[in-house]
């Protein structure tokens, strides 16, 4: 199985982990609550009541990460997602869900989430994945990928000799600093190009360009 992980800065791994689990299926949660005091002694974990919104439950938390099944009997809506993350900058979020349907499962990956797994995912993936969200950067499960990547028309445009270097790095996870260092070109150039490939590929997020890329290099 194809994973993508996009790196951008290393944290102390060994540093404490405060997570925060939402989740309607105990079975669920208890699994993801598991896999972390067995990921690390330094993390902490508080499992969220699923009977209640999640909301108002986030008011008195100063977590590091919120895992997420937005499906449930309590449903964690698309305003919801963007209302957690305009109040709560900071927090990353791994969504760990069972949805299959694409256009919502687009919709939240375009607002940045920080992880997006299935619920068939294995506990090494979720390991995986926390160790990529702490040093800052994005993980997607090839599942993931396969969905926001799913544009024939992006698939038929020709690009140039540039943005295909530029393509081939982003499949490598090279952030833009580094990118314009082995180019020799301005940052801003490097940026310029990224705009120019997402307005040309019909792309609306940076999520959409980087699976895109994945898939076109694999």
């Amino acid at each position: 199985m194809t994973y993508f992980a996009l790196f951008i800065i290393s944290l102390n791994k060994n540093s404490l982990l405060k997570v925060i689990i939402y989740d309607s299926q105990f079975l669920s949660s208890a699994g993801i609550e598991s896999v972390l005091k067995n990921y690390s002694e330094s993390s902490e974990v508080e499992i969220l009541n699923a009977d209640k919104r999640i909301l108002p439950q986030l008011k008195d938390q100063s977590a590091d990460l919120l895992i997420l099944e937005y499906l449930g009997r309590h449903p964690v809506s698309f305003e919801n997602i963007k209302e957690i993350r305009k109040a709560y900058p900071s927090l990353k979020i791994l969504i760990i869900s069972e949805d299959d349907d694409n256009i919502e499962i687009k919709k939240r990956v375009a607002l940045g989430i920080e992880g997006f797994l299935t619920k068939k995912c294995s506990s090494e993936e979720i390991r995986l994945t926390i160790d990529v969200i702490r040093k800052g950067g994005r993980f997607y499960c090839q599942r993931i990928i396969e969905i926001i990547a799913d544009q024939e028309h992006a698939m038929s445009v020709e690009l140039s000799e540039r943005e295909l270097q530029i393509i081939q790095m982003i499949s490598k996870g090279t952030p833009s600093l580094q990118m314009a260092e082995k180019l020799n070109l301005s940052i801003h150039t490097i940026n310029s190009h990224r705009k120019n490939i997402l307005k040309k590929l019909g792309f609306k997020s940076p999520a959409e360009l980087i699976a895109y890329a994945v898939k076109k290099v694999s």
